[in-house]
């Protein structure tokens, strides 16, 4: 089992779930900025919080003293180019690499994306095996992080998750609020598909490969095993909302040029769509297999979609974000 783990994004969608099932297991540090919104943390004495910036390489050698493990969530999700995704995804793992082999600390969990390998030409899930070709700045800058991992000497696991959703997720809960008010937007025309994996089936597996401890330099798939429609999502949580709605289709061309508004004159935490989201979004096939996490840690969600969803939309209503 590991010893003290340091996680970065801590404040983060997938670090506000995983901290507090994890520290039931371990020691944690957490490493934030100083303006970071830590009330959820601040009151537990078995956190220890360090401050710091990735992006800037401040504070991350203070953070790693006492460390055994780091799991690296920091990451930028919604950008407006290729260096802000950059600054933090690529450069931001890079400085976290140098103080980890600095301080030789020699095991890494790294929380990366499906978007590194880009979207399927077919309904046939992709592989680890398979050549990445990301579609968009996230994907790229997050596949130049997992290279820096790979090429570090550092024991690593790499978990390259398709689209997360569950409790604190704000990105998502931006598409509700529209599904909550009857309107149904679906970018591009046909089918789509997509992978998903709710969070607390993602949580628990991240707790299962630390305390594992088998850090043997391998990148793992991760879904809950299903294949979902768009138009099947989008009625299921209808449902949930207890609404009807109707599906309206965007154009990729005019979706863009939306984009592109937003990222001009919306502050991040605003914007509803960018740029960069739209490349992803306009693809037909997200699909991919986790196989290979069955075989070798006998992976098995326990969420369905509408399990998962039910939760996540309760979790919203609970806490003033819908009505």
């Amino acid at each position: 089992m590991a010893g003290t783990v340091l996680i970065t994004g801590a404040t983060g969608f997938i670090g506000k779930n995983l901290i507090p099932a994890l520290i039931k297991f371990q020691k944690i540090k957490i490493l934030v900025r100083e303006t970071s919104n830590i009330e959820l943390f601040k009151k537990n004495t078995k956190i220890e919080i360090t401050y710091g910036e990735l992006e800037k390489d401040e504070g991350i050698e203070q953070a790693l003293n006492g460390v055994d493990t780091v799991v690296h969530c920091a990451a930028r999700t919604i950008g407006k180019n290729f260096i802000e995704y950059y600054r933090t995804n690529t450069a931001g793992t890079a400085n976290l690499i140098r103080a980890m082999n600095k301080k030789k600390i020699k095991k890494i969990l790294y929380l990366s994306s499906h978007a590194v390998c880009g979207s399927c030409y077919e309904k046939k899930p992709i592989k680890e095996i398979d050549q990445p070709n990301p579609v968009s700045f996230y994907g790229m800058t997050k596949k130049l992080a997992e290279d820096i991992i790979i090429n570090s000497g550092i024991n690593y696991i790499i978990l390259r998750s398709v689209s997360v959703y569950g409790p604190y997720d704000m990105e998502i809960l931006k598409y509700i609020e529209l599904l909550n008010q009857g309107i149904s937007p679906i970018i591009g025309f046909g089918k789509k598909y997509i992978n998903l994996i709710f969070i607390t089936d993602l949580v628990k597996l991240i707790i299962t490969l630390i305390r594992a401890d088998k850090f043997s330099n391998q990148i793992y798939f991760v879904n809950d095993g299903n294949c979902y429609s768009h138009k099947d999502l989008l009625r299921e949580i209808a449902n949930i909302l207890g609404r009807k709605s109707l599906n309206i289709y965007i154009p990729e061309t005019i979706a863009l040029f939306y984009g592109l508004l937003n990222d001009i004159f919306l502050p991040q935490q605003k914007r509803l769509i960018w740029r960069d989201k739209v490349k992803e979004m306009a693809r037909k096939y997200w699909l991919c297999s986790n196989e290979k996490l069955r075989a070798e840690f006998n992976f098995n969600p326990r969420y369905t979609f509408k399990q998962g969803m039910k939760e996540t939309v309760d979790w919203y209503r609970a806490h003033g974000f819908l009505k």
